[in-house]
């Protein structure tokens, strides 16, 4: 998640939760993970315009 976060144009900034270390360190890792591919993009793309858009796009 995080990954398709740090590849979204539209976002300038991302600011994960962490309850403890081991996950701090888990985040501050996902910008090492390669890129994600054009058709995983696309997918991710479909998924949040159709369940999560309706959702929070009014609030801005």
């Amino acid at each position: 998640a995080l990954r398709w976060i740090l590849m979204n144009e539209d976002v300038s900034v991302v600011i994960p939760g962490a309850k403890n270390r081991e996950q701090a360190e888990a985040n501050a890792r996902a910008s090492d993970v390669g890129a994600l591919s054009a058709d995983t993009m696309a997918a991710l793309k479909q998924i949040y315009q159709e369940k999560i858009a309706p959702h929070v796009h009014q609030r801005w």
